[in-house]
């Protein structure tokens, strides 16, 4: 099912938010935290950023994708499905 045209338009149109980050890079931290298992903390280490910078980050993506990711929303699961179909961030 993800290999579909369909599934490739809507996680390419879902994704295309996040191309307007004034110069941050917002996929290289959502990939790094959905690796932390969702840790800020982790994520931080892992990028060597503060926590408040990968959580800007996290905000500011979920203003970008009109989702909710700092909770156990759907916002996540959309995001972690729209980067698998992509390629931008192999599934497990």
């Amino acid at each position: 099912m993800f290999r579909t045209e369909p599934a490739h338009a809507w996680a390419r149109e879902f994704l295309r938010p996040l191309q307007d980050t004034r110069g941050r890079d917002l996929y290289a931290t959502l990939c790094a935290w959905i690796d932390a298992n969702t840790d800020a903390q982790r994520t931080a280490r892992h990028l060597g950023l503060s926590r408040n910078t990968v959580r800007a980050h996290l905000r500011a993506a979920e203003h970008l994708l009109s989702r909710d990711l700092l909770t156990t929303g759907s916002g996540i699961h959309d995001l972690v499905h729209a980067l698998h179909i992509t390629g931008l961030h192999p599934a497990d």
